[in-house]
C-alpha cells in the first residue's frame, strides 16, 4: 500500500504541470504457462485515474463481483459478466475488450487468427477453424464471439476442448462536468480473466431467457421479470437441475425478490423507484448469475442488466391574469441534459372549478391567451413533453379570474 498525494510535493509538480491521467502500473512474473492463445510472458496490467477531472471529489475504482478464472464446458454455452459495480461514486461505464501486456506499453501477441475482440475459438458452423463468423449470441446453441460493450457481457460456446484463453475487458469511468456539462473520462481499469475449457458431464448450463436492456423516466417506478432457466441433457440426464438465482446489488435502492423460492427453475422481481435527478446518458448496470447444483461440477451464467434512466421534461410556467378577463400563459423549458428547446411539446388544458367534462380551452402552442366570459376559478393543466425521451411532467395550477363586465354596446 501508498498513499500519494499530488497536493504536496513533489508530486505537486506533476499536477501544475498539467499532467492529469496518472497511470497506476504493475508487472509480475509469471502467466500460467498451460495458456494456448498467447506466449503466456509476464502478467502486466494498469489503471488510470484523471486526477484534475476529478476535481476535489474522490474517485473509486469499480468493484468486480464475478471471479476472473472460469472452467467452461466444451462445446456449451458460455455466458459470463465482471458483476461490476459502481455504488460508491455512481459514476457512468463504458466497455471494451483490450489486449493482454506482458510490459509498459508492450502487447501480447495472440496466436494464429485470434485477435482481442476474438480471443477463443467459438462455434462457428460449418467450417471447422474460422473464428470470426458473425456473432449471434441467443442461437442455440451461440455462434460466434460475442460481446456487449453496454453491459460487458460474454457469449459464445468454445469448441477447441484443451484450451486455456486470457480475455482482457477494460472498464471506463465517465463523469459529467459540473461547468460545461460535458461528459468526462475520469478513468479505467483492466482486468485480465482466464478461461479453462474442459470436457464436462453431460450438462446443460443454466440460461436467462428475455430482454437484459430497458428504460424508464427519472422518478418513476420500472419493475421486470429475470428467468433462469435449465434445460436437461436429454436422454442421459435423469436427475433436473435445481437453479439458484442471485444478484450483485449493483443498483443500490433497488430490490431483487425470487418468486417462488422452491421452484427448480428461478423468476427474480427487479423494481427500482428512480428519483428525479437519476437521468444519465449511460445506464445503470446490475448482474445476474444463474448456477445449477450439477455433479460433479455445477455450470453457471453470469448475465448484464442495464436500466437507462431517461430525463423528465420540465417547465417553468407564467400565468398572467390581466384586465378584462384576458388570461395568458407561457411555458419555459427547465433545461437538465442540455436538450435543444425547440424539440419540446406543449399542451394546454382549461377546465372549470369541477375538472370535468369538455375543456374549455386546448392548445398546443409554447405560449396562448384567452378571454374569460365570466369569473371564477379555473383548473389550467400543462404538459410538456421531450421526444425521443417522451418522459413528459404535467402540472396543474388553478386561477382566479375576478367577476368580467361583458357590455356589449351597439350604434
Amino acid at each position: 500500500e501508498a498513499i500519494v498525494d499530488f497536493n504536496a510535493s513533489p508530486f505537486k509538480a506533476l499536477k501544475d504541470a498539467g499532467c492529469c491521467e496518472i497511470m497506476i502500473k504493475v508487472e509480475q512474473c509469471c502467466r500460467n504457462g498451460a495458456i494456448t492463445t498467447i506466449n503466456p510472458d509476464n502478467f502486466y496490467t494498469d489503471a488510470m485515474i484523471n486526477i484534475c477531472a476529478i476535481g476535489n471529489k474522490c474517485n473509486t475504482s469499480p468493484q468486480l463481483s464475478t471471479p476472473p478464472v472460469a472452467y467452461i464446458c466444451c462445446n456449451q454455452p458460455f455466458t459470463y459478466n465482471n458483476g461490476v459495480r459502481e455504488i460508491v461514486d455512481g459514476d457512468s461505464l463504458s466497455y471494451d475488450l483490450g489486449n493482454p501486456l506482458s510490459a509498459n506499453n508492450t502487447n501480447i501477441t495472440y496466436s494464429g487468427s485470434f485477435t482481442a475482440n476474438i480471443p477463443m475459438t467459438p462455434y462457428c458452423p460449418p467450417n471447422p477453424g474460422v473464428i470470426n463468423c458473425r456473432a449471434l449470441p441467443n442461437a442455440k446453441p451461440p455462434r460466434g464471439f460475442y460481446f456487449d460493450r453496454e453491459t460487458g457481457d460474454i457469449v459464445f460456446t468454445p469448441t477447441k476442448c484443451d484450451e486455456v484463453g486470457v480475455i482482457v475487458i477494460v472498464i471506463t469511468e465517465w463523469r459529467k462536468d459540473s461547468l460545461t456539462k460535458k461528459w468526462v473520462k475520469i478513468g479505467f481499469t483492466r482486468r485480465d480473466m482466464q478461461l479453462v475449457v474442459k470436457q464436462c458431464p453431460d450438462n446443460n448450463p443454466p440460461y436467462f431467457t428475455g430482454n437484459n436492456k430497458y428504460s424508464v423516466c427519472e422518478g418513476n417506478k420500472i419493475c421486470f421479470s429475470i428467468f433462469a432457466k435449465d434445460d436437461p441433457y436429454l436422454p442421459k440426464q435423469t436427475r433436473l437441475d435445481t437453479v439458484a438465482l442471485t444478484w450483485n446489488y449493483g443498483i443500490p435502492g433497488a430490490t431483487f425478490t425470487i418468486v417462488d423460492p422452491k421452484a427448480r427453475e428461478k423468476e427474480a422481481l427487479f423494481c427500482w423507484q428512480t428519483k428525479v435527478g437519476d437521468a444519465r446518458p449511460n445506464a445503470y448496470t446490475f448482474t445476474a448469475t444463474a448456477k445449477d447444483d450439477n455433479c460433479p461440477r455445477p455450470a453457471s451464467a453470469n448475465k448484464g442488466f442495464t436500466v437507462t434512466v431517461k430525463p423528465k421534461a420540465r417547465a417553468k410556467r407564467q400565468l398572467e391574469v390581466l384586465d378584462c378577463g384576458k388570461f395568458r400563459f407561457t411555458s419555459w423549458p427547465a433545461d437538465t441534459v442540455n436538450y435543444n428547446v425547440k424539440n419540446y411539446r406543449y399542451q394546454w388544458t382549461i377546465r372549470d372549478s369541477l375538472n370535468t367534462g369538455t375543456p374549455l380551452f386546448f392548445g398546443f402552442n409554447k405560449s396562448d391567451s384567452i378571454k374569460f366570459k365570466r369569473g371564477g376559478k379555473y383548473i389550467i393543466e400543462h404538459q410538456i413533453t421531450n421526444p425521443p425521451y417522451n418522459c413528459p411532467s404535467i402540472y396543474t395550477d388553478t386561477v382566479i379570474i375576478p367577476p368580467v363586465l361583458d357590455v356589449q354596446l351597439k350604434f
